[in-house]
This record gives structure tokens, sequence and C-alpha cells, in this order.
């Protein structure tokens, strides 16, 4: 058998943290091993995580090596100061419709005094421990850095000028291209560094990965360096104590969604068209739809996403849950009958691929997306027939989906799709980064 592969991992997301953007990793690091490849993470000591999950800890590995590194966040200054506003913002409730003058000051000065992000001063100081570090530990091929925060991608790159290691930096989200860099109000020198800083990323790293082909192809544009994809994707371990081949009807004709949802994404054009489904009284077969109707949303949800549902007279519909652990997720979803995705209806968003999505698919319940015009998310939902994709705003559609998808819930026991998502398992996409891994460090 070959000698296994090292690798150093460097993320700031790192259980206890919760959220979409710790599992990426943690579930790669999962399974690394049995594709011929040693991970030894890197990640900051007691850092100012807005989410806690600590049942994500079961997914790692009891080997495996972590070093925990110091870590000095102003964050914790910023929420003494405005504890409400400044764990919004930290949890990714960023308002760049109607911010006040308050949010409109810290984004400012997080956009200028915190520069590219507020983990700026983790860099050098793990920089200078990691030199150390990987002096004692020639066996170590490859580094790897994951963000955002993109001030980690700082780190790889300085390593890779002073140990003149590999270097391959994965982008969760975009850089200057996500939607709330616009809210930073960046003055011209500002927004030059930010721009600068990301090209040095693009440019020096040996191998850039992304988790849409979307952006991928938006980097190729601006570097000669090779751009790979491996999206996100679901654990189907994670699935065992859920019916995900429950063929049996549901006790509520419940619309689901969960994670997020800020006002940007308020799918407004769902609220309407549910208002009008429970006034069509007189339809063959709805005469039951409002008692049968509930809107389940769990996580983080905007004021005015609620506000716009009670404006439709869709609050006595409303079940509200709080941001909870994975697991919690997990069931929140299985409990749907349709599965709620809702992006901006903006160009710049048409690369995203929320992580729920293919955790939505190992459900195999049918999917309502919406979003702008030639989103990265509508092949996936084509290739594994497992909903249905409108462009925001498109009234008409949506609500002929909902009332053939209420149809089918009354008049039909199956709520199964014909999904082939396979592709999309941790497991078979670790082994994809295996390959790759191997690839650069040949």
């Amino acid at each position: 058998m070959s000698e296994a592969t090292k690798v150093l991992i460097v993320t700031y997301y790192w259980p206890p943290a919760g959220g979409p953007g710790v599992q990426r990793w943690v579930k790669f690091v999962k399974y690394l091993k049995q594709f011929g490849i040693t991970p030894v993470v890197v990640c900051p000591q007691g850092a100012n995580y807005p989410v806690l999950d600590p049942l994500l800890q079961q997914d790692i590995p009891s080997d495996l090596e972590v070093l925990s590194l110091p870590i000095f966040e102003p964050a914790r200054v910023l929420s003494k100061l405005a504890p409400q506003k400044s764990r919004s913002i930290s949890k990714g409730m960023v308002n760049t419709q109607n911010p006040s003058l308050l949010e409109r000051i810290m984004m400012t000065v997080r956009g200028h005094l915190f520069l590219p992000d507020p983990r700026k001063f983790w860099i050098n100081p793990s920089v200078r421990r990691l030199e150390r570090y990987l002096e004692h530990h020639p066996e170590i091929k490859l580094v790897i850095t994951t963000g955002p925060p993109h001030s980690v991608h700082l780190i790889g790159k300085k390593l890779q000028q002073s140990r003149g290691i590999k270097w391959m930096a994965d982008f969760r989200d975009p850089w200057t291209d996500i939607y709330y860099h616009k809210a930073l109000n960046l003055m011209g020198w500002a927004q030059r560094r930010h721009l600068n800083l990301e090209q040095e990323v693009l440019e020096s790293a040996d191998r850039i990965l992304t988790t849409s082909a979307t952006t991928a192809a938006s980097f190729q544009s601006r570097t000669p360096r090779a751009v790979s994809v491996i999206t996100n994707g679901y654990d189907i371990e994670d699935f065992k104590t859920i019916s995900v081949n429950d063929t049996g009807p549901s006790d509520k004709f419940r619309l689901t969604h969960v994670g997020t949802m800020m006002e940007p994404r308020n799918p407004l054009v769902v609220w309407k068209a549910l208002a009008s489904l429970i006034e069509e009284q007189d339809l063959d077969g709805f005469e039951t739809f409002a008692d049968d109707l509930e809107i389940e949303l769990t996580g983080n949800v905007a004021a005015g996403v609620i506000e716009s549902i009670n404006n439709e007279g869709l609050g006595d519909y409303l079940v509200l849950a709080p941001n909870g652990s994975h697991k919690q997720a997990i069931e929140a979803m299985a409990r749907g009958e349709i599965l709620l995705l809702s992006e901006r209806d903006e160009q710049d968003a048409h690369y995203i691929i929320p992580a729920k999505l293919f955790e939505y698919l190992a459900l195999s319940r049918p999917i309502l997306a919406l979003g702008p015009a030639q989103s990265a998310i509508e092949p996936i939902l084509k290739s594994t027939e497992s909903g249905t994709y409108f462009v925001q705003g498109d009234y008409d559609g949506v609500t002929h989906y909902l009332s053939e998808a209420y149809r089918a819930f009354k008049f039909s026991s199956s709520r199964k799709n014909r999904v082939s998502s396979k592709v999309y398992e941790r497991k078979n996409l670790t082994q994809q980064l295996a390959v790759l891994i191997k690839e650069i460090t040949a």
C-alpha cells in the first residue's frame, strides 16, 4: 500500500462552530483517510462563532491532529457595543436594502479598517507558528485554505512563499462578487485593495477550488491557474435516523424552508400564490387547502419576510423555529411536503448553490426553487429530476406549481422523486478531492 499523502487544512470554521460553512470540510476530513489522504486541521482557538453545533464534533475522526492557534477578533468588541446588530451581521443577516445608520457605520468600518475581513489579525501569528510546524513536518505536501473568511487564503499565500509548499485555495463563496460586498460602502482605494488581494490569490495558488461551475468560470477568466469544481453535498449517514424513503401522506401540506432567509431572498410571489389559493374554495379539491396549509421556516428569518407573510394574511399558517443543530435542520427538512429554496433575483446571484439544496436532494422531496435567470441551481434540479425552478416574480408559474402540488398531496400517496443524486454524496465528493490532491502533490 502506498504511503498516505499528508495535507494541512486551514479553516476558520470548525466545530463547535455550526452552520453550512463548517460542514464542507468536516465532511471532507471525515472521509479523506479512506482515500489515502491524512489531514491536519488548523483552526482558531476560542473563535467568536455566531452559531454553535457541538454535535458536529461526532463527525471528527478520533485520531485527527488539530492545531488550535490563538486569534484576536474585533467582533468581540463590536458585540458589546451593538450586540444585536453584530450578531445579525455575523450570522449573514446583512441588510442590503434599507440598512439603518448604525448598520451602515458598522459595515463601512468593517470594509475599511478590517481588510480583507475582521479575521485579518489571525494571518501573521498563524503564519509564524505554521512555518515552524512545517519545518518539523516535511512530509506535509500541500496547504489547503478555505474561505470565507478570505483572510485565511493569505495564510496559504505566505506559507507558499516562505516554505515553497503547494497551496490550494477553496472558495466556498466568491470574494468581491458576493452580494454583501456592496454593503461595505467601500471607497475606491479599499475596493482596489480587495480586488488586488483577490487577484493575488487567484494567480498564486497552485489550484483554485470552487463550489459551482459558474463561480469557476468567473475565476478562470481572471487567472491562468487551474480552477476545479467540487460542489457541496450530503452525508448519507446523517439521514440514517430519517425516513428518506417515506412514501406515505404527510399530515400537512407543509412548505418548508431551512436556513437564513434575508429580505433580498424573500419569495414574495410564493406568499401571494398561497394567499390566492386559500381563496379558491370553489375549485374542486381546494375546500380544505386552508386547513392543510402550513409554512415552516427554520433558522434566521428577517423581520421583513415575516411582515410580508402577515401582509398576505398567512400569519396563522406560519411556524417559526430557531437555528438548531444540523440534525434538527435535517429533521425539519424531512417534515416538508415541499422544500423551498429562494435566492435573490440579481445577476450576481446566479452562481450561488445553497448547501441545503443537496440535503434537500437526499430527502427526495419536491423542491420549489426561485432565483435569477440562468442560475447554477436549475441544471442540478433538472439532472436529478428533483424540483422546479422559477425566476423570482413568476406568479403564474408558482401558483400553477403549488396548485398541482396540492392536488398531488390530496389525491396521491407518493412524496418521493425519481432522484439520482449519489454523485453529491459527501464520500463520493471526498474521493474527487483526494484525486485532486494527489494530482497537485505528484
